[in-house]
């Protein structure tokens, strides 16, 4: 029996991806650690020293009422973070079930279900996200859920796609024959090769929801004042835009480094993910026996 090997698949990643996973880890380390390495109360106010431009005291300057910005960006990176983390959770636990249930059972159940994703996608995420908000109560953890809540029927859409796909694979149907009990089946052999997309749409959902969090917080919907948020910043920078210009950069740079660079992880994982895939098929089809 001869076979040809499997080609070496490179552990390395591009510079760009390194800088990118980083930025994160550093960003999410200095929210965990922020009561420890923030210089200053993120809620402290010093009326007497507004609009401070920066120094070795403050490196970012101070806002309107006198308060650190670096210390509110360290702390609202915690609420950042964490609001994602909430978002993308309730999204995942809702979706994949979701979308599972109605790949694998595609006639009736499936279709009722479809027909519910349909509805709630045919409206605009965030006007949906924020009506959801006004009826839950304004606040990080509500807010965030309520994302989750609008995020889940696209989940369950490329959950059962992938499903779809999978359910009518021979392994499934022998794994069937056997009399392997269908949550098992699912579990084990239909939902690992199914969530491909989804874990590559996870990141998507996470710069997503970061830049929605940011908007809802800006509108007022997020983290109550005065407790840091990168939205909420952005906001009251935006009210002393003409007093203080530079007041805006700070928030919402940050906001943007961190979407980029979850982009940018994204679509390195997209690429890993689709290359892996491609060897695994090229390597079935090039085993030879003899």
């Amino acid at each position: 029996m001869s076979f040809r090997l499997l080609p070496n698949r490179s552990l390395r990643l591009p510079a760009g991806v390194w800088v990118a996973l980083t930025t994160i880890i550093v960003l999410l380390a200095g929210s965990l650690l922020a009561p420890w390495i923030a210089p200053y109360d993120p809620i402290a106010q010093d009326l007497a020293g507004t609009h401070q431009a920066p120094s070795w005291a403050h490196p970012l300057g101070t806002d309107n009422l006198g308060r650190d910005v670096l210390s509110r960006l360290i702390w609202g990176g915690r609420n950042a973070f964490g609001g994602v983390a909430i978002a993308v959770g309730v999204a995942m636990i809702l979706g994949i079930p979701w979308g599972t249930i109605a790949g694998f059972w595609p006639r009736y159940v499936g279709s009722v279900l479809m027909r519910l994703s349909d509805i709630m996608i045919a409206f605009p995420l965030l006007v949906l996200a924020i009506a959801i908000t006004g009826s839950l109560g304004s606040g990080l953890v509500t807010s965030m859920i309520a994302v989750g809540l609008v995020l889940a029927p696209n989940t369950a859409v490329l959950t059962r796609a992938g499903v779809l796909v999978v359910r009518d694979k021979d392994f499934v149907a022998s794994s069937r024959l056997s009399g392997v009990p269908t949550p098992i089946l699912i579990v084990r052999h239909v939902l690992p090769e199914a969530l491909r997309p989804v874990v590559i749409q996870l990141t998507i959902y996470t710069g997503l929801t970061f830049v929605i969090q940011g908007a809802m917080a800006f509108l007022g919907l997020g983290p109550q004042r005065p407790t840091p948020s990168w939205g909420s910043d952005l906001n009251e920078a935006y009210g002393n835009i003409l007093s203080a210009p530079l007041l805006i950069l700070p928030p919402g740079i940050l906001l943007g480094i961190v979407v980029l660079c979850v982009y940018h992880l994204g679509d390195a994982l997209r690429d890993r993910m689709s290359t892996a895939s491609a060897l695994d098929t090229r390597t079935e089809k090039e085993v030879i026996v003899v």
